[in-house]
């Protein structure tokens, strides 16, 4: 039997302890040609050591390790001290995201801002779409780095292909997958009907198909497990022959729960972007694309990823020079920020921003960039069959030879979708992005589209109803 991948570790009351990163003792007084960097308020000449405030996950863990690379290439003698902490999403692991989130709690981000703004860390490492799109009084997000894979993707289980299972234990979705092996015509009959008229407590063993499993070729009543309400509302509406269940925990835990047949997954979406950094993109069994560009192929249920999904969010006090400073480009080297990274990602917050939504509220986008000239590319949307046209002066003084460091023309498509995956809005635009201002505008023009369609109606449903969202697997 194949044996679990290794668990994340489990966060607890207690903060972990800090994990330094110290240079050589001749990085304590740098050469003259490599100034120390300090704060305005700090004359010393050693060099200041970052504190960089996280969640105590692995995978809060690994994107510090990409972000502190990132500083290395343009501060190599910069100290470093990682300070990892428990945060109220990583406490409760039974309650459903969306019910926590009705709390008024920024569920990653609340004991780490509080922190920041006693001064006692530098900034905070986020996964972006953990991020909400208000930030406290004082604090401010930059996006940093190149962004990581966008999508979501499939998990099935690793599990022996003829594992021996007893039918009282047996899942209704191991249920009906046998049967539908075993006659295909029978696909739809009630899980709880006896399979062969043998006793329930009889072992035999269930024959998966021998094709690489999908969603789609899944039985009905097949168990897909998510946190995220998103995921179930898309997958609700493009696959209403599955079922959705609650899976939490951190990505090792998710994918112990998934290999376990006694907690009756057929399979888990996780954000692929995490399972790459954890090194697990050897599990990825499916890819949940976003289709081809256009409204249409996202009102069928185009599965669309969060907000902010793969790009790492670093939150830093408002106005600290020194902390900017050190994300600016230094000689010659790009800077820690990538300029179509961040505006994409600015796009999509401002959508999310305008549609009054936040992490746990099912809001999907993609975003894609195209180099031709501005000339060619005026803001390009539709509402109801029109066209919207606006014109946008180009204000990004100069050109780069880096297309991730150049304006473009952002195309952005996002959809909102009912719990129940019946309903869905949906909106594709298109703009001309040279600088910040641009791409919140470019997301508050979709927004405005989506609002028009009735998503306002979809969201204030949500809200209202949570109880329909707890019947519905959680978050």
């Amino acid at each position: 039997m194949t044996s679990s991948p290794p668990l994340d570790p489990q966060p607890s009351n207690t903060t972990p302890p800090a994990i330094t990163s110290t240079p050589p003792p001749d990085v304590l007084q740098p050469p003259e040609d490599n100034p120390t960097i300090h704060s305005p308020q700090d004359s010393s000449t050693s060099p200041r050591t970052l504190q960089i405030g996280t969640r105590a996950s692995a995978l809060a863990m690994a994107q510090v390790n990409l972000f502190t690379s990132i500083l290395a290439t343009l501060h190599p003698n910069l100290p470093t001290k990682t300070v990892p902490i428990s945060v109220a999403g990583d406490r409760d692991k039974t309650t459903d995201l969306h019910t926590l989130a009705q709390t008024g709690k920024s569920l990653w981000t609340e004991e780490l801002e509080v922190l920041l703004l006693k001064g006692e860390i530098d900034c905070i490492v986020h996964s972006l779409k953990d991020v909400p799109t208000k930030v406290v009084e004082g604090c401010e997000v930059k996006i940093v780095g190149e962004r990581g894979e966008k999508r979501d993707c499939v998990v099935f289980p690793k599990r022996d292909t003829s594992t021996t299972v007893s039918i009282a234990s047996a899942t209704p979705a191991d249920e009906s997958r046998a049967r539908h092996n075993e006659n295909p015509q029978e696909g739809n009959q009630s899980p709880n009907e006896q399979l062969d008229g043998t006793s329930p407590n009889k072992k035999r063993k269930i024959n998966p198909s021998p094709h690489a499993p999908t969603l789609s070729s899944l039985p009905p009543d097949s168990m897909v497990g998510t946190s995220s309400i998103r995921r179930s509302a898309m997958i609700r509406r493009r696959y209403p022959h599955l079922l959705i269940r609650d899976v939490r925990g951190n990505v090792g835990t998710r994918l112990r729960k998934l290999d376990d047949p006694t907690h009756g997954f057929d399979c888990i979406i996780l954000a692929a972007t995490g399972l790459q950094r954890l090194g697990f993109g050897d599990r990825i069994s499916e890819w949940l694309d976003p289709g081809a560009e256009g409204q249409e192929e996202v009102e069928k249920g185009a599965m669309l990823h969060a907000v902010g999904q793969g790009a790492i969010g670093l939150e830093i006090r408002e106005g600290d020079e020194w902390m900017q400073g050190l994300l600016e480009e230094r000689d010659g080297k790009k800077g820690a920020v990538v300029k179509r990274v961040s505006w994409e990602c600015q796009a999509e917050r401002s959508l999310l921003r305008t549609l009054e939504g936040g992490c746990s509220v099912p809001v999907g986008v993609s975003c894609s960039w195209e180099d031709k000239g501005k000339e060619d590319s005026k803001s390009i949307g539709t509402e109801g069959g029109n066209d919207i046209t606006t014109t946008i002066e180009d204000t990004a003084g100069g050109v780069s030879t880096d297309p991730q460091m150049s304006p473009g023309t952002l195309h952005i498509r996002a959809s909102v979708t009912s719990v129940d995956g019946t309903q869905c809005v949906a909106a594709a635009y298109q703009q001309w992005v040279s600088n910040d201002e641009e791409a919140d505008e470019a997301g508050w023009q979709v927004a405005s589209v989506l609002e028009k369609r009735g998503a306002g109606k979809i969201l204030e449903a949500i809200t209202l109803n949570r109880g329909m969202v707890e019947r519905g697997g959680g978050a």
